[in-house]
């Protein structure tokens, strides 16, 4: 009896351990109406990871491969469990070989299969991943503070990326300091990346979306997104060899018309398993050591991947399910309306989540100084933020977004992975961005009718959480700032703040917000939006 080999959507790798060591499998794939109806998935989201999965599944059948797919709703099959009831009927299967997923949600439902499918299931490691779970929970156990960049470095020894013998290239670890250059100003050349029209596959898999999740937020009016294994490698290379050499400099960088500046937009690529992480640090080196791009590109991009992405997913597996309802603050304000409509006059915010509705996309720096920025110093509930995150962008999965918006960007998970919160006032988005320029607000008033609100809720933010982050001797500096202002100056900024969340908040919710089933059956849980009793699947 031939066992199968189940693949899920963020697992689209013809490298896949499970299809290398197992070539004469059935290989299975399910798109689970059901699953991507629980969470108001942005619709380019899961329109990328519809049509990346159907291109898979026509390459692995062109390769020879014994394929059964499930579309939506096909024959009837709205979810994985009437799917998987046909599928063990059909080819009388029942040794089932699963690389381990990435998602602590769809571990914990797995674990539920063996007993009420009758079958047997076999986990492979997860290749796809640089960092080794248990290893890094171990790492993690032993030591009383986690600093990335310790990780960081010896992931750089284990792959010997970057390394002249036991030393670092360009005698630094890290180039951070030389990638922080404002973009606005300069006399820049912006190469757009490489679109894709989307092809037959492509726009039937827009249709099913329209068709089967048609009041989800977002649009599909922009969708240029690379599908299929031949279009994710011509993305890289494009970025590789257009954007990769200015990436260092203006990584930090935003601009109000160009959303990409040079960014290398491979996130959900990589995430869906289209892009193996190992060979494209590889390639970042080669054209290191070719001479094509300066080291502060070169590390910076590489940071991005063995250290950040690999730092959280470890993270993510050390501390779940607990991690996700962290709230170190004790913050429960829901999200403004403009959350779903950019309906803002902060210019800021306007861009970025008109960006987001549209395109399904912002980059690091949009995310972390703009949004998350917005919703520390406003005291948005991290649990909303980050269901708002994992909804809103293309290349969300909860591995990547509990750790990068509770933990990183609203330093919400008992300090884990940041020392201190990432909170700025205007004159950071004032200096990284020409944003301020096209803005109402004035980046230079803390108080008045045309002060930029990140200004006085910053420094009533660092007043209300002084005691704390006084503790720590990197806030010392600014926090003296406050008392240059005064009593009378301080009671203006506390006013003004109390009026402008009054009216922030008014209006109208999303109002689909929590009619998803994954928004409302897990209150009080802990697993968020997720727990396999409710087969989300």
């Amino acid at each position: 009896m031939r066992p199968t080999v189940w693949i899920f959507e963020d697992q689209l790798s013809h490298s896949l351990n499970a299809l290398e060591e197992h070539p004469d499998a059935h290989v299975l794939l399910i798109e689970s109406k059901k699953t991507w109806s629980m969470f108001p998935y942005h619709k380019a989201r899961l329109g990328f990871l519809i049509s990346a999965m159907r291109h898979f599944v026509a390459e692995l059948t062109e390769a020879g491969h014994d394929v059964h797919h499930y579309p939506l709703k096909s024959r009837g099959y709205r979810d994985s469990i009437a799917a998987l009831r046909h599928h063990i009927k059909q080819t009388k299967s029942t040794e089932f070989i699963v690389v381990r997923p990435s998602e602590w949600h769809t571990q914990a439902w797995l674990d539920t299969l063996s007993d009420l499918l009758g079958i047997t299931i076999r986990y492979l490691p997860n290749r796809l991943f640089l960092v080794d779970r248990e290893r890094f929970a171990k790492w993690a156990k032993s030591k009383k503070k986690l600093i990335m960049e310790f990780h960081y470095r010896q992931m750089r020894k284990d792959y010997d990326l970057l390394m002249d013998g036991d030393k670092p290239c360009g005698g630094e670890w890290n180039f951070d300091k030389q990638n922080r250059k404002p973009a606005k100003g300069a006399d820049l050349t912006f190469r757009k990346p490489r679109s894709f029209k989307p092809d037959e596959i492509t726009q039937v898999a827009l249709a099913d979306v329209e068709k089967h999740f048609g009041d989800h937020p977002g649009s599909l009016e922009h969708f240029a997104w690379p599908v299929s294994t031949k279009d994710a490698k011509a993305a890289w290379r494009d970025f590789l060899k257009h954007r990769l050499p200015l990436f260092g400099d203006y990584e930090d960088a935003m601009l109000d018309e160009e959303r990409i500046l040079y960014h290398a937009v491979t996130s959900p690529l990589i995430n869906a398993g289209m892009l193996d992480p190992l060979a494209m640090c590889e390639d970042v080196e080669k054209a290191y050591r070719k001479g094509d791009v300066p080291i502060n590109a070169a590390e910076g991009f590489i940071r991005q991947i063995v250290g950040w992405r690999e730092f959280v997913y470890g993270i993510y597996w050390t501390y779940m399910p607990e991690y996700r309802t962290r709230n170190q603050r004790d913050v429960d304000a829901s999200l403004p309306p403009f959350f779903w409509d950019g309906g803002t006059d902060m210019h800021c915010l306007h861009r970025t989540i008109t960006d987001a509705l549209e395109h399904a996309y912002g980059h690091h720096i949009q995310r972390l100084m703009v949004l998350s920025n917005f919703a520390t110093l406003a005291g948005l509930s991290p649990q909303d933020v980050n269901d708002w995150f994992l909804a809103m962008f293309i290349d969300s999965h909860d591995w990547v977004m509990a750790p990068n918006v509770i933990g990183m960007g609203m330093n919400s998970d008992d300090d884990t992975i940041a020392t201190k919160p990432y909170v700025s006032s205007a004159n950071y988005i004032d200096k990284m961005s020409d944003y301020c320029g096209h803005c109402r607000y004035s980046p230079k008033k803390r108080t008045d009718d045309d002060a930029c609100p990140f200004n006085f809720m910053y420094w009533t933010f660092l007043e209300d959480h002084r005691e704390k982050l006084g503790k720590n001797p990197r806030m010392n500096m600014v926090l003296k700032n406050i008392d240059k202002f005064g009593d009378e100056q301080m009671q203006q900024m506390r006013d003004q703040r109390k009026q402008f969340v009054k009216l922030t908040m008014k209006g109208k919710d999303y109002e689909m917000w929590n009619r998803f089933p994954g928004r409302t059956v897990a209150e009080g849980q802990t697993n968020g939006p997720f727990d396999p009793k409710y087969d989300t699947f």
